[in-house]
């Protein structure tokens, strides 16, 4: 039988990435910088694509962290607090992890590559 602390702390996890996520999307990274943020070679090339990939990601985070809220209840009922945490996890992983790649596509198409434009013009 699972103790009422590990539930507590298994429920308590998809609301915290919650509270961060909002925090990130409410109080954004202003400038390029290498503390905090959606840091990556593409989104750091100006202050437009940087700005453009932390609403992006925040926007997505804040979806993601509902969903695991979501899915940590339903864990609840069919499983005991370590392999629901575990569970979680994997699934929060490859959420956050899935969104590299959206963003980098999104700002790819939003911020082509001058190299780019300048092969197309010739």
């Amino acid at each position: 039988m699972a103790k009422m602390g590990d539930w507590i702390v298994h429920l308590a996890l998809g609301p915290l990435l919650l509270v961060i996520a909002l925090l990130f999307l409410r109080f954004p990274p202003r400038d390029i910088n290498w503390m905090y943020g959606y840091r990556t070679a593409r989104s750091m090339k100006s202050q437009e694509a940087w700005e453009f990939a932390n609403r992006l990601s925040a926007r997505a985070l804040v979806w993601i962290s509902v969903g695991i809220t979501l899915i940590q209840a339903l864990l609840m009922v069919f499983l005991n607090p370590v392999p629901a945490v575990l569970v979680a996890t994997v699934v929060y992983l490859v959420g956050v992890l899935g969104l590299i790649p959206v963003v980098e596509i999104r700002l790819k198409q939003r911020f082509p590559d001058a190299n780019q434009e300048d092969n197309r013009t010739r």
